[in-house]
């Protein structure tokens, strides 16, 4: 009995002794250090997964100081990082080791410290370049966008990642997420200068988890194939889409290639009868993106040549709103059919975007488009300002679509173009509205050059992930605390907000709850300078006049006082110290802030407000010089001004010009300081000489 006691005992001890080892020994860490790790990736893992992986070593590279090897294989010795496609046919692991994940692009990184590995593991593709991203990100400590932030890495002897560390994002709620480069002056000349600036913009997409690109057509002639531009997003694993007056990648500019490069004859007239010109058009194109083997998001369409009503160009179009949607409505469907026999798929994803003519056709009734579990109705922020259309305003819930929506940050010809203005709040108010009557499932924003707008488009990229969770107010928290410190991150997004809430709100909001629904942007400013320029001797109390195709009258401007001249000195005069003060707080910030904050922030918030309040100086000035000529000496006195502050807004930004920025404003000619400031000095010396 006494030896039954004594071994119960002894086994007992053995027991509670190799419990306290194993608890020892057990690793609660992979700590990564200098040739002490690989990365593992699939021999024959898709290309943009490995071009991800190659990203993720240069990432290593800055933070630690070194690049770690690459294989193809597990080998079980020493630690690994293990690049996990679940989509693969012959992924690198047995998926018995796998933790679940959700659905299409879902990923999920976590530590097995017992076997020295960490997975990044993502449900498909782009899933798994999320998972690497995601890593590189919460991990290294690399933003996302480190090459837009002049981001300087923190030096790394070692990267400690906890047994317990597993990061998961689930499937996003919205499939299809994009940007749209468009008015690309400053943007098109420096992508040239490097491979670099010509891609990093997609990597950053990338980073955002955002995963779709608008271009506008992208099928070339005769060779049948898309354009290099539609490659370059194959390369990074990207989606490709159309632009709204793009019809399956082309548009009627290219009618007379097509018909004289690849059918060897001079083009048929445009004609809504000749259906059979209309198909074979059309069906080349559907032709070039197949042939092209790109992930295409089609979008069907009947517009003009270019950004204009289809009863422009063609000569026998009926004259009438409802004929003409009736038009429409036939040719949109020829298309879809085409796109269901060439794919064989009886429900692809297809999108229509319901834009300037569109909506309002729409709006009014007439315009019937296709329904469908993959049809994307897609629509518009209301043209010149943006806020929710009459189109989705009276969408009928009850139509078996899902819905996409285009947003401008940017708009060429009377929008934000060299300074955000929307922000990220408006950017939230549209896309809740929409979502508000069916799911969306699009999302694309019209991003001008970019770099300008990068805070708004990261916002966008946060919500249409997850709309349940996103708040803007918290996102720019987290985005201030990234990219600026968590000392003054609540400080620095509350400038933020009095940046964006300084604009000149010409005329009060109509639509319900909605703030913000009219703001005079930068380029509302260039363009009434331009306006005015050009009767500067003879005055008019309206100078203004619309812009271009303008279907509604006033919209271009929008000013709300008794005459134009005198609404834009009173909103000036209004608005300058608004942006001078947010000016003045943001410079005294940027002096508390680390060395290798304060580029960033002087170049995404400081140089746009001290822009912004040097703009409506140099307005208010020419203004008072052009109403003011009865009094010469007064008229000179504000045209120097005028000149004065105008130069002052140029060098806020162009003093942003460093690094990979330093060419940045060499290709302007939208906003287009010089011809302003030479026809301002023109006007000077001509008052000079009276």
């Amino acid at each position: 009995m006494i030896k039954k006691i004594l071994r119960n005992s002894v086994a007992v001890s053995l027991a509670f002794a190799a419990t306290v080892f194993s608890a020892v020994a057990r690793p609660n860490a992979v700590i990564l250090r200098e040739n002490n790790f690989r990365i593992v990736v699939a021999e024959d893992e898709e290309s943009p997964v490995k071009l991800a992986a190659e990203t993720l070593r240069r990432d290593f590279q800055k933070v630690m100081h070194w690049t770690p090897p690459v294989s193809n294989a597990v080998a079980g010795d020493g630690i690994e990082i293990i690049v996990v496609n679940g989509a693969s046919d012959t992924p690198v692991v047995d998926a018995g080791s796998l933790r679940p994940l959700d659905g299409f692009e879902s990923h999920r990184v976590w530590a097995d410290a017992a076997n020295d590995r960490i997975y990044l593991y993502g449900k498909d593709m782009r899933g798994t370049i999320y998972a690497i991203y995601s890593f590189s990100e919460e991990v290294l400590g690399v933003p996302p966008l480190w090459f837009y932030s002049s981001w300087e890495p923190e030096y790394k002897k070692s990267v400690r990642v906890g047994a317990d560390y597993d990061y998961f994002m689930r499937s996003p709620q919205v499939r299809y997420r994009a940007w749209f480069p468009n008015d690309t002056d400053l943007f098109t000349p420096w992508r040239r200068l490097s491979w670099e600036n010509d891609e990093m913009w997609l990597e950053t997409m990338l980073r955002l988890k955002l995963n779709t690109v608008e271009l506008e057509r992208t099928v070339t002639f005769p060779d049948c194939k898309l354009n290099d531009s539609a490659m370059l997003l194959h390369k990074y694993g990207l989606v490709l889409t159309s632009h709204h007056h793009i019809a399956v990648n082309s548009d009627f500019r290219q009618w007379d290639d097509y018909w004289r490069k690849v059918r060897d004859m001079e083009p048929p007239k445009f004609s809504i009868h000749n259906l059979q010109d209309l198909k074979d058009f059309w069906g080349y194109s559907i032709k070039a993106v197949m042939n092209s083997n790109v992930e295409n998001l089609w979008q069907i369409a009947f517009r003009g040549a270019g950004d204009q009503p289809f009863w422009i160009l063609f000569p026998d179009a009926p004259e009438t709103d409802k004929e003409r949607a009736e038009v429409i409505n036939k040719m949109i469907r020829i298309q879809l059919d085409m796109i269901k026999e060439a794919t064989g798929d009886p429900d692809p994803y297809v999108r229509m975007t319901f834009y300037d003519e569109q909506s309002d056709l729409l709006a009014a009734g007439y315009l019937d488009p296709p329904a469908g579990d993959n049809m994307l109705w897609t629509y518009v922020a209301a043209r010149r300002d943006h806020y929710p259309n009459d189109d989705i305003v009276h969408f009928d819930t009850t139509r078996h679509v899902k819905l996409g929506y285009y947003m401008n940050l940017q708009f060429t010809s009377t929008g934000a173009h060299l300074a955000p203005a929307e922000g990220p709040w408006k950017m939230e108010a549209n896309y809740r509205y929409v979502n508000s009557k069916a799911p969306l499932q699009f999302s694309v924003v019209n991003a001008g050059n970019i770099r300008e707008f990068v805070l708004s488009m990261s916002a966008n990229a946060r919500m249409m992930w997850d709309y349940d969770a996103y708040d803007t107010d918290d996102f720019l928290v987290d985005y201030c605390t990234q990219y600026f410190g968590r000392k003054n991150a609540k400080k620095i997004a509350e400038l933020y907000r009095e940046f964006f809430y300084s604009y000149w709100q010409q005329k009060p909001s109509d639509f319900p709850d909605f703030e913000r629904q009219y703001l005079f942007q930068d380029l509302r400013y260039g363009r009434a300078m331009d306006m005015i320029n050009s009767t500067f001797w003879n005055f008019k109390a309206s100078p203004l006049s619309d812009i271009g195709y303008e279907r509604v009258p006033g919209r271009s401007f929008r000013l709300g006082f008794e005459n134009q001249v005198d609404s834009l000195l009173k909103g000036t005069a209004m608005t300058a110290p608004k942006f001078k003060e947010i000016a003045d707080k943001c410079e005294k910030m940027m002096k508390r802030l680390p060395a290798d904050r304060q580029k960033f922030f002087r170049d995404n918030l400081y140089a746009y407000a001290r822009y912004m309040e040097y703009l409506n100086m140099s307005m208010l000035h020419y203004v008072t010089a052009y109403k003011g000529q009865d009094d010469m000496q007064l008229c000179r006195e504000n045209l120097k001004l005028a000149v004065d502050y105008l130069e002052k807004a140029r060098q806020a930004l162009f003093a942003t010009q460093e690094g990979v920025f330093a060419k940045w404003y060499a290709g302007d000619n939208i906003f287009n300081f010089k011809r302003k400031l030479d026809n301002m000095r023109k006007r000077l010396k001509e008052a000079e000489e009276k």
